[in-house]
């Protein structure tokens, strides 16, 4: 963690400014949490998840088939999962350094006694995707396969290999050619081209704006691929998250409520609303 210190809105600017001047060529997104967790990792890495991330995909959709209908790619459906608190390989980030903010100070009686953490990503323009991209689609689409059914660490470009001739060997691979008939059932088009780079790295997706949150929360998304076997999570090596330790919560809450950052508006549901209410205005 950074010996550096977030404790008034002046200090989060000088941090947000010093990390711009280290990467001026990158773009900087987001993330607050109530403490400084051993990982920045996405949930469906915890408990054991990951083992069954196909069924809780699948088992998902099929209770809920209605509330898929308009939800055209796998990317959308694993934020409209993350939207509803179903662990996936999605990690929740903010273009918006005071809604990160919000969220490393935000009241919770287990946890206000510990510093936040407000976690900065500096993230190289190529590693920045639109939800549309061929590249999203392969890595999304990692969620449907079976845990041991997609093992590719042992297969290596071989000295004197073309690129091309790599490419397609890769592709030729069984588990492979299984990851292309999913990434092929929402994009009929798609080429018989994956890259393995691809599918071991982490990106930064800019979703749709299709529903409030993600409008008032600003978010984005980074999006987890594998570490050679689907059963570990790709490993940040583009982008580190750099950490800031946040003191001062109670004040910075204060702070970001007259700045209009507050939970009613980062969580615009009715009944997020209600309980804002009654907390503000309860004995």
């Amino acid at each position: 963690m950074s010996t550096r210190e977030i404790n008034c809105i002046e200090t989060l600017l000088d941090v947000i400014q010093s990390v711009a001047s280290d990467y001026p060529e990158r773009q900087l997104f987001f993330r607050g949490q109530k403490k400084l967790f051993p990982t920045v990792t996405p949930s469906i890495g915890r408990d054991n998840y990951l083992r069954d991330e196909d069924k809780l995909f699948r088992e998902y959709v099929l209770r809920n088939p209605d509330e898929f209908v308009g939800e055209r790619t796998t990317f959308e459906k694993l934020v409209k999962m993350q939207h509803y608190r179903l662990p996936t390989r999605l990690l929740d980030i903010s273009t918006n350094p005071l809604v990160a903010l919000f969220f490393a100070v935000e009241q919770d009686s287990q946890f206000d006694a510990e510093d936040g953490d407000f976690i900065v990503f500096a993230v190289p323009e190529g590693k920045v995707k639109y939800y549309d991209s061929d590249t999203v689609s392969a890595v999304a689409n990692v969620a449907r396969r079976p845990v041991d059914r997609l093992d590719i660490g042992s297969m290596k470009w071989e000295g004197g290999e073309s690129k091309m001739t790599w490419i397609e060997r890769f592709n030729k691979h069984e588990d492979v050619q299984y990851l292309l008939h999913e990434i092929k059932d929402e994009k009929p088009y798609f080429k018989d081209i994956i890259d393995k780079e691809h599918l071991e790295s982490i990106w930064c997706v800019r979703p749709l704006l299709k529903n409030r949150r993600i409008v008032k929360q600003d978010g984005a998304f980074l999006l987890f691929g594998i570490n050679g076997t689907k059963r570990e999570l790709a490993n940040y090596k583009d982008f580190m998250p750099l950490h800031f330790s946040v003191k001062e919560k109670k004040p910075l809450r204060d702070t970001l409520e007259l700045l209009g950052v507050s939970k009613d508006k980062l969580y615009p549901e009715l009944d997020t609303t209600a309980d804002y209410l009654k907390t503000r205005y309860g004995k």
